[in-house]
């Protein structure tokens, strides 16, 4: 915060206030002065901000009132300047904010520091998320043997579900996607009655949380002996994976990652069928900083965690992903999911 110029700060992001304060109630706001932390939170979560929270003062609101809290908070503090994320604040929020500070504090948008500091993850974090990415394959290898032609995208999404939570998981981390055939071209398919069946591609992209935490994985599969159509999809994105993977290292630019799997996606004529970005962080959201996308500046870090996730959509036909979670080293990067993604693999 000094070195941003930032006096004061207004934190009102759920899992940015669990990963600063450590309070993982549905309600609160999070104010940092020079002079100390606040949390402000509802009359439900009294004790669980007591024990959680132990670092911050907690105030109880009314209903309503959480920003009078924050407004008197302030005035304690002799701060007259209170910035904001505004990524992270509704207009209503802030509206509301600023009739409860009046004339007497200014506001003002503060970039997203929050945010900056959870993309950069400590040794129990990324510890927590390598077993989650061992969690999640646990959970593939026990549903792939399970998995047959006929078999609905509910029928399946529901027993990767059960799965994770067989296999310690708190929740699923999302909806599982569960994509069969030419559902598999649209990237976020929401399972439903489509169904898995011999020479089509079936795609599989779930995730488990647990301790507020996630992990995400996906893997495409091949009921029957492949065509030539789906070797050559399947293993460009796999080669595309590779070159990313490759690419990543400290200092490097997010974009720049980003490009190495687009490239050879594009020399295999699929430039136009590859529309999202390459990955995301991973954390205590499944989509969080940094990002990796076409032109991102965003240097990575020794720390960073995120996913490396290429795929090409074909409509019509369907689609291939290939989706694995990975953390920056000090020379490099480490694979944290392991289940095995070479083409023989995802024949099932």
């Amino acid at each position: 915060m000094r070195a941003e110029g930032v006096a004061s700060l207004l934190v009102t992001d759920l899992p940015s206030i669990r990963h600063l304060a450590g309070f993982t109630g549905s309600a609160a706001r999070l104010l940092v002065t020079p002079r100390r932390a606040h949390l402000v939170t509802d009359g439900r979560y009294r004790i669980q901000a007591a024990r959680e929270a132990f670092r911050c003062r907690v105030a109880v609101a009314a209903p309503g009132k959480a920003f009078e809290a924050v407004a008197d908070a302030l005035r304690r503090d002799g701060v007259r300047t209170l910035s904001f994320e505004p990524d992270a604040i509704t207009y209503a929020d802030w509206r509301a904010l600023a009739r409860a500070c009046g004339r007497r504090v200014r506001l003002a948008p503060a970039p997203p520091l929050a945010a900056r500091l959870r993309a950069v993850k400590d040794r129990a974090e990324i510890a927590l998320l390598r077993r989650l990415a061992r969690m999640a394959d646990a959970v593939l290898a026990a549903c792939r043997p399970r998995l047959r032609p006929g078999m609905t995208e509910g029928e399946i999404a529901a027993l990767l579900e059960r799965a994770s939570l067989d296999a310690g998981a708190e929740e699923a981390a999302f909806r599982p996607i569960v994509a069969a055939g030419a559902h598999a071209a649209m990237p976020h398919h929401r399972p439903g009655a489509g169904t898995a069946r011999r020479g089509a591609p079936l795609l599989i992209d779930f995730g488990t949380r647990m301790r507020g935490y996630n992990s995400d994985l996906t893997r495409t599969f091949h009921f029957g002996k492949v065509t030539a159509r789906y070797e050559g999809v399947y293993r460009t994105v796999l080669d595309a994976q590779r070159a990313a993977l490759q690419a990543i290292r400290p200092g490097v630019r997010a974009g720049d990652v980003d490009r190495a799997a687009r490239d050879v996606i594009a020399a295999a004529g699929h430039a136009a069928c590859f529309g999202h970005s390459l990955g995301h962080g991973i954390g205590l959201e499944v989509h969080e900083e940094p990002r990796l996308g076409p032109g991102v500046a965003t240097k990575l870090e020794a720390g960073m965690v995120f996913t490396v996730e290429p795929g090409i959509y074909l409509p019509g036909w369907g689609g291939v992903r290939i989706e694995d979670m990975a953390a920056v080293t000090s020379t490099g990067c480490v694979v944290l999911t392991g289940s095995a993604r070479e083409l023989g693999d995802s024949v099932l």
